[in-house]
């Protein structure tokens, strides 16, 4: 038995002005053939699940692509294409060899030429293999998930933890499943249950809310024998028809029943799930000062949600910098902030330097304006590559392009030249030879999955939500084409979990 299996992740934030090129979906290029075992085998990615299912269950895989599930603009048609295209490039000259396929696909992406980055990956497949041939997919928790979706596969496997320090699981279930299923072990079926809910609250799956809901569903799974349940939190900044949560269950038996009920229980716990609040940078600062003085050692970490590259947000944001050197903070670090001309420029001006022009802010106004560097420190520089440590993603490369720590009085910021996702782990300051116990305030561009690594070492954690695409301001997006009535944006909006289910 043979299986094809790959990745092809992106999350799109429509909000975000452009398009995102292959340049910036993948800017270390594909991987292909068995660069991918030697990049995921033995990593809590999710197709360090799917690799370690198969082997466990002695399957032969047969590698295609795989591209890191960043978020940013709508992709570019022709990204689309060349990825899709090597994905079923490989699909067709291997038809002969695999009876069932496995993919991981972020659930939340679309580009110039669909909506549903997923279903129109899934039917490009199909178009390969035909209607019948067994196909399962594992998802981020953040997809908003189609029926078209559902039609086109056999099983969907969201991750449920947000951070996502579960992914590997579900590449396993949807491995073993669809396993199962060539074996004539198992027969699923999917049911899917849309709410018209827009989850706006931070969704760590630690807190309530989620906390409970968590807790339910595999409670649930456990009680019913069903083979798989999630919801998916769905992607907010996403102006499409489909935007939104949802329960999805897989089950031989019951599925419909089983999702509607989840969905019943989700949707009552609606009025919890609506936006945090959160200070801007000087109060943010304040609080964190303030920690800093209550007994105990260890940094403070502040981070800043609303310019989470991970959520399509440019990287590039000034608001929490610029309070920062306002201040001129001692022990203070910042890092990271994405400006490749500043990055490039420190790396030709070299250690020991100094660095003059305009800092961030370099791809629109929302997210501040641009600092004026008057001989900036180098203090370190990197060629940007790492490996990270977070849960999430231990063991996997990563590379954030030409690096460098500059100073400006007290502060201390990290400039990258690519920007490759947000802050995960202290791998991007230890570049530089930062280590991060040695300060008191750690800046950081992440929402949740920096807590993954940072929860359990800081000695605090403040978060800001100045203006930015990855806001958890409802007021701050406008929705043009999202299904209405939808909560909260329509208070009174009426919901039956029985009449809003597909299968």
């Amino acid at each position: 038995m043979k299986i094809l299996f790959g990745r092809i992740g992106y999350e799109t934030n429509t909000f975000a002005p452009g398009t995102a090129g292959l340049d910036r979906w993948a800017p270390n290029g594909l991987l292909m053939g068995d660069d991918i075992f030697t990049q995921f085998r033995d990593t809590p990615d999710y197709l360090g699940g799917m690799i370690r299912a198969a082997e466990d269950c002695a399957v032969e895989l047969i590698p295609s692509v795989a591209v890191h599930d960043i978020a940013g603009p709508k992709l570019t048609k022709e990204a689309v294409e060349h990825v899709v295209g090597e994905l079923v490039r490989v699909a067709e000259e291997r038809r002969s060899d695999y009876t069932g396929i496995c993919m991981m696909l972020h659930g939340a992406g679309c580009a110039e030429n669909t909506d549903d980055l997923e279903a129109y990956t899934l039917e490009r497949l199909r178009e390969v293999v035909g209607p019948d041939m067994p196909i399962t997919a594992a998802l981020d928790l953040h997809g908003n998930i189609t029926p078209e979706m559902v039609e086109l596969s056999n099983g969907l496997f969201g991750c449920k933890q947000y951070p996502h320090i579960d992914m590997a699981d579900a590449g396993y279930l949807a491995m073993t499943t669809l396993i199962g299923m060539l074996r004539g072990e198992v027969t699923p079926q999917t049911a899917l249950v849309q709410l018209p809910l827009l989850v706006f609250k931070m969704g760590q799956t630690s807190v309530e809310p989620l906390k409970s809901v968590t807790e339910y569903i595999a409670d649930y799974v456990d009680k019913h024998d069903l083979i798989d349940a999630t919801f998916f939190q769905g992607f907010a900044p996403a102006d499409v028809p489909c935007v939104g949560a949802s329960v999805v269950v897989v089950s031989e038996n019951g599925a419909e029943d089983a999702a509607s009920e989840i969905a019943k229980y989700v949707w009552e716990k609606r009025e919890q799930m609506k936006a945090d609040e959160f200070p801007m940078p000087d109060a943010a600062v304040d609080l964190a000062l303030a920690e800093l003085k209550k007994p105990g050692v260890g940094y403070i970490v502040i981070n800043e949600t609303s310019d989470n590259a991970g959520g399509g947000a440019p990287g590039d944001g000034t608001h929490l910098l610029r309070e920062i050197l306002a201040r001129d903070l001692p022990k203070a670090i910042f890092g990271y902030i994405y400006d490749p001309e500043i990055a490039v420029l420190a790396h030709k001006v070299g250690v020991g330097g100094a660095v003059s022009g305009l800092l961030g802010a370099k791809t629109d106004e929302l997210h501040g304006t641009s600092i004026e560097l008057h001989d900036a420190k180098v203090c370190a520089l990197s060629d940007g590559n790492a490996i990270y440590v977070t849960p999430m993603y231990a063991q996997v490369p990563v590379c954030y392009g030409k690096t460098a720590r500059l100073r400006v009085g007290n502060v201390e910021i990290i400039v990258t030249q690519n920007l490759y996702d947000q802050t995960y782990d202290d791998r991007p300051f230890l570049l530089t030879g930062a280590d991060i116990t040695q300060y008191q305030i750690i800046c950081i561009k992440s929402a949740v999955h920096f807590r993954a690594f940072f929860e359990s070492r800081a000695k605090a954690i403040v978060t800001t939500d100045p203006p930015g695409l990855s806001t958890g301001k409802m007021a701050a997006y406008s929705w043009h084409r999202a299904r209405r009535p939808i909560y909260p944006i329509d208070l009174d909006t009426p919901f039956n979990p029985l009449s809003d289910r597909h299968h």
